[in-house]
């Protein structure tokens, strides 16, 4: 059996929320410092989060219900 695995739409999510917690640590941690370069990569990750979480918005009206069906169906999960 193949060692390799397909990103499929019932993951999706899952990476989604786990890019989004794992930035939102990151920018917690920058806050507490403040020097110039923790400074500019702490907008940086904000940005990038915005951008994420603006693309995910505009995906999920077309296959909203799909995708969390797919979710909540995924046999793994259970």
């Amino acid at each position: 059996m193949s060692k390799r695995h397909m990103v499929t739409l019932h993951y999706n999510i899952t990476v989604h929320d786990d890019m989004i917690d794992y930035m939102d640590g990151v920018m917690r941690t920058l806050a507490k410092n403040k020097t110039q370069w923790k400074d500019d990569l702490y907008f940086a990750i904000r940005f990038a989060q915005q951008k994420l979480s603006k693309d995910y918005a505009e995906l999920t009206p077309m296959t909203g219900m799909i995708r969390i069906l797919a979710h909540i169906l995924d046999s793994a999960r259970k």
